[in-house]
């Protein structure tokens, strides 16, 4: 049985977060979700999230799987993880 791996992930994006970008920012890997959800508020603090050029930052909690699977640009109102926490 393999182990369900999430990985915290900073995306910058338009302002109704209908186009999201990654930003650039190693993504933390935790063995819960409840471990990465705890650090979601200290994820949109981040200096990578402070200094990207968006007008809303989110840092969201997905499945390795689910980071794998998504393209190059995201809307996060898609993106099947209810909690997010967001900079703005």
């Amino acid at each position: 049985m393999s182990a369900t791996l999430f990985a915290l992930v900073l995306f910058g994006c338009s302002d109704d977060a209908t186009a999201c970008q990654r930003i650039s920012a190693p993504a933390a890997t935790y063995s819960s979700e409840a471990a990465c959800t705890a650090r979601l508020d200290a994820a949109v603090m981040s200096e990578p999230a402070q200094k990207a050029e968006y007008p809303s930052v989110f840092a969201q909690c997905l499945t390795t799987r689910k980071l794998a699977s998504l393209g190059k640009t995201v809307d996060l109102n898609r993106v099947a993880a209810p909690q997010f926490a967001s900079a703005d």
